[in-house]
């Protein structure tokens, strides 16, 4: 008895494993489509009323979802923008929001607080016109990846807790 609780434990522990990882991949992918949207809003935002940095991330944080809570966090931190620059503010707060993103996808990210405050707003929505080109390049393979990896990590955490029960009984 005690061998089948220990088993089942096993196999659950490993299956919990790769269900995480597998909702850890469709986070990455919402998290990437909402940034997208963001972006977005930033560039449009910016080429069509020249909105000031502070009003944009106002503007963003009033929203839900991951972007919102990036600019809420940067707005916060505002306050040190005189003994700071803002892209690492920036930086730092897309860390403190803890994405679901790999380490390139976080560098894209952070180039976005290279470009804010720092040029006129045409020459800002052009930029991040770029970056979020190379963002919606991200969202595809993360889609794909999803796509592809997303059963499969289920399945093996699966296989792996059942293989180890059997191994172990």
């Amino acid at each position: 008895m005690l061998r089948l609780i220990g088993g089942l434990l096993i196999t659950g522990a490993c299956l919990w494993t790769g269900w995480s990882r597998r909702r850890w991949y469709r986070q990455r992918r919402r998290t990437l489509s909402q940034l997208c949207h963001g972006l977005a809003r930033m560039e449009a935002e910016l080429s069509g009323h020249e909105t000031d940095t502070r009003q944009l991330l106002e503007l963003l944080a009033a929203g839900t979802g991951q972007m919102a809570a990036l600019c809420r966090r940067c707005r916060e931190r505002l306050e040190h923008l005189d003994e700071r620059p803002f892209s690492a503010l920036w930086r730092e707060a897309a860390a403190a929001t803890r994405l679901p993103l790999r380490e390139e996808e976080l560098a894209l990210l952070g180039r976005a607080g290279d470009i804010l405050g720092r040029y006129g707003g045409q020459v800002q929505a052009m930029l991040l016109s770029h970056l979020r080109q190379e963002m919606e390049g991200c969202l595809e393979e993360a889609r794909e990846e999803e796509r592809r990896q997303g059963k499969a990590v289920l399945l093996l955490g699966l296989t792996a807790g059942a293989t180890l029960a059997l191994l172990l009984a």
